[in-house]
């Protein structure tokens, strides 16, 4: 990599100077990021697998060029000739995550980063998208998995009964007219916090959606916040920090929270990314479970 990173830099002097000071940093893993000066990311998409998640991230940056609350992007080049990768240089963002500090904050404090994490959603979904199937789309990745669960024998009758009730009830409830563009991975591994303010980074599964699938993971997160921490920040979570985040997310963006069927939908959302996740991981009994309360919360609404 030592001849890719001196030519990104040959194409960028202009920006990182004649010799700048470079440093490879132990981060990610589709992607190989490197520190320059101490003052810019370049962020290397060295998995070609991973391409079409890095042009969307790309995407992500062009079109909230203005946020305040993201990374600026200098450069992004996806034309692979003069470097056989997809590449973007970006603003170093100091901070360290939400994860490590959210223990050692007062609600005020707290309340205060969802304020400005809510502020930053209404800039994202400002940017509308063309309107598709949604539940055609939800409903054939259920499918996928559940076809794959059954053939795997992972579920008694009981358990498939109650889940073939919940998919009954999919389609009413997940009637969307309006698709905006949703950062689909926010959990305060990707929220850094320096100095009372925050930066969001890793856009890579950001998509056009409903308003309300920005919910997904984030809700998840509140309710199991270890399950998105990183081993170091892991000790740090205690489910009581957590548990004034919807209230905070309802007062400063209320269009978030009053969606028809809102937590019908997210349960929906639920059973598909536990399905996935139960499929490859058989043997941890709380993903059934997991399943199950979704398709339960369903099967009794």
């Amino acid at each position: 990599m030592k001849k890719i990173i001196q030519s990104i830099i040959e194409q960028n002097t202009a920006l990182l100077g004649i010799h700048p000071i470079v440093e490879k940093m132990n981060v990610g893993f589709t992607n190989t990021v490197y520190k320059v000066n101490d003052k810019f990311i370049i962020k290397i998409c060295t998995d070609e697998n991973n391409e079409e998640k890095f042009k969307k991230e790309i995407q992500f940056y062009k079109e909230n060029i203005n946020h305040d609350l993201i990374p600026k992007l200098y450069v992004a080049n996806i034309d692979k000739k003069e470097v056989p990768y997809l590449y973007e240089i970006l603003e170093k963002v100091e901070g360290i995550t939400l994860y490590n500090v959210w223990h050692t904050f007062n609600e005020s404090q707290r309340e205060t980063v969802i304020r400005q994490l809510c502020e930053a959603m209404k800039e994202f979904h400002s940017h509308k998208g063309e309107r598709y199937d949604w539940y055609e789309k939800t409903r054939n990745l259920f499918l996928n998995y559940y076809t794959q669960a059954k053939q795997l024998n992972l579920f008694t009758e009981e358990e498939r009964d109650i889940i073939n009730n919940a998919y009954s009830k999919f389609e009413p409830y997940l009637k969307s007219d309006e698709f905006v563009l949703v950062h689909n991975d926010l959990h305060f591994d990707n929220i850094l916090y320096h100095d009372g303010k925050i930066k969001l980074i890793d856009f890579e599964r950001s998509l056009y959606a409903p308003k309300d699938f920005e919910l997904d993971i984030l809700y998840r997160m509140i309710r199991k916040p270890w399950k998105f921490a990183s081993e170091e920040t892991e000790k740090y979570t205690k489910l009581s920090d957590y548990e004034n985040i919807m209230e905070y997310i309802e007062k400063y963006y209320p269009e978030l929270i009053h969606i028809d069927y809102l937590f019908q939908r997210l349960a929906i959302y639920d059973m598909v990314y536990y399905l996935k996740q139960y499929i490859n991981y058989p043997s941890i009994m709380e993903l059934k479970e997991d399943i199950l309360n979704a398709a339960k919360m369903l099967y009794y609404n």
